[in-house]
């Protein structure tokens, strides 16, 4: 089976970015077992303001968020998906926007074939398509890296669909070359 790793599409340079969510949503709580503290958390975060945003289907950074139409379609591969919401505000147009932050589980599944820089970095990510095979949507255990990867069926449903803003790219299994495809306007 074919895995791809989720990404925001960096060629959308006006993409709408979050101000001062990092400083709120500390990486740490995004796990399964510590995602119950955010809700003690404001999640209202104002836009970086900057001529026409474009609201991608998926923002990457300093945390991963999804688009409400996106986490629809997540939720029809996995029904279980954790999500809690995240409401980001464009102050002077006096508009807020629905995001769902996600915390997909961490799956054991490096290939012995992956390859670590000497600082713990990836150099080269082979996954075991068989230790990943129940998971949809999920992060990988053992890396530094915070990869949520979708497997080929999900990764087919995204592309049928007319998202703004989302990158797939190919991760190698077992023997397998890396190829990138996009999603974008």
């Amino acid at each position: 089976m074919n895995y791809f790793i989720l990404s925001q599409d960096e060629r959308i340079s006006n993409a709408v970015e979050p101000v001062g969510i990092a400083q709120v949503i500390k990486k740490e709580l995004l796990t399964i077992e510590r995602m119950e503290e955010l809700d003690e958390l404001e999640r209202q975060f104002p836009v970086l303001e900057k001529g026409e945003m474009v609201y991608t289907d998926l923002i990457e950074k300093p945390i991963m968020l999804f688009s409400d139409a996106f986490k629809q379609l997540v939720e029809k591969y996995e029904p279980q998906m954790p999500f809690k919401a995240v409401v980001l505000m464009d102050m002077p147009k006096v508009m807020q926007t629905l995001y769902w932050l996600v915390i997909p589980p961490k799956v054991p599944c490096l290939s012995a074939q992956t390859e670590f820089h000497l600082d713990g970095t990836l150099k080269k990510l082979v996954i075991d398509e068989h230790l990943a095979a129940l998971y949809p949507i999920f992060q990988i255990e053992g890396i530094k890296e915070n990869y949520i990867v979708v497997n080929i069926e999900l990764a087919e449903s995204i592309l049928r669909r007319d998202f703004r803003g989302i990158r797939l790219r190919k991760i190698q299994t077992e023997g397998r070359w890396n190829d990138i495809l996009a999603v974008g306007k």
